[in-house]
């Protein structure tokens, strides 16, 4: 029996796309494989002929994985946010929490800059960040360059434009693109499955609107270390084990609304407590 090594781009009930160096080999999963766990979008597979079939034989061990979408082996994730609908910026945190935590770089992508620039200054220094236009093309190219040789999740909510920009980077209409609803400045979700898109040795991952929306089980007193722009002040606060909440002489607070952005704290507070009340749900 031949054994022959791809990856998944693409799963669609029980059946996996698998891009092998002989074209793509629509696979059936072994039920070993069923039992110890879900084969997700991007994991590197072991396929081979059965019967007629292909069957996925072997999940080659993850460096990451992602559970909303369900997506492996992210090397970058674009967080793309749009004048319209209006940015969520609580799921942008979280959203780079979770990155964090797995190892995968995140950038802040604004798209649509051509309808209104969007003010990121909070994040300055903290991801990287990139202005483009699907629609006219602008700051495209550098994305791309950016990715080059990498795997690239795109992830937010929906209408942001996330399809859109995947299609002018590929050149193509492989993707359907949702309209913004008029009334309530709300995207609809087209996207309704992950898959992945080969460009060149560089691999661009679609995902559903408001992806990864639920926070990684990070500890509510851990929080504070995926914020290294509070991190910079914590060795000035009268605690070193400070959560920058309700301590007192805190240095963080006292760098709010100054190199500290007022909403990106008061965000930090909202998903700190998100953490604590998770946390005490848990025991009850």
């Amino acid at each position: 029996m031949k054994l022959v090594d791809g990856r998944v781009i693409k799963a669609v009930a029980s059946k996996f796309f698998v891009d092998t160096p002989e074209g793509v080999k629509v696979c059936f999963a072994r039920k070993r494989l069923k039992s110890d766990g879900i084969i997700f979008v991007g994991d590197f597979v072991t396929v081979a002929k059965d019967r007629g079939d292909f069957v996925v034989e072997e999940v080659k061990p993850r460096k990451n994985q992602l559970i909303r979408p369900y997506v492996s082996n992210i090397d970058v994730c674009f967080i793309v946010i749009s004048p319209e609908p209006e940015p969520d910026f609580v799921l942008v945190d979280k959203i780079i929490i979770n990155c964090l935590e797995q190892c995968i770089t995140p950038v802040l992508v604004k798209n649509k800059d051509d309808l209104r620039q969007i003010d990121t200054s909070e994040y300055d220094g903290v991801v990287k960040q990139f202005i483009c236009s699907a629609l006219t093309g602008e700051g495209v190219g550098e994305l791309v360059d950016f990715a080059k040789g990498k795997t690239v999740c795109f992830a937010g909510q929906s209408a942001v434009g996330k399809s859109s920009l995947i299609n002018t980077i590929l050149d193509s209409d492989l993707l359907e693109v949702g309209e913004l609803a008029k009334k309530i400045k709300r995207g609809k979700n087209t996207t309704r499955k992950t898959e992945i898109f080969n460009l060149n040795g560089t691999y661009f991952v679609d995902t559903c609107g408001f992806s990864m929306l639920e926070t990684v089980d990070v500890e509510p007193k851990d929080l504070r270390l995926y914020y290294d722009d509070f991190e910079a002040f914590r060795r000035e606060c009268r605690f070193n084990s400070c959560t920058h909440t309700d301590e007192p002489d805190c240095a963080v607070k006292a760098h709010v609304g100054k190199e500290i952005g007022e909403g990106r704290y008061q965000r930090y507070l909202e998903i700190y407590k998100e953490l604590v009340e998770r946390k005490e749900n848990k025991y009850d």
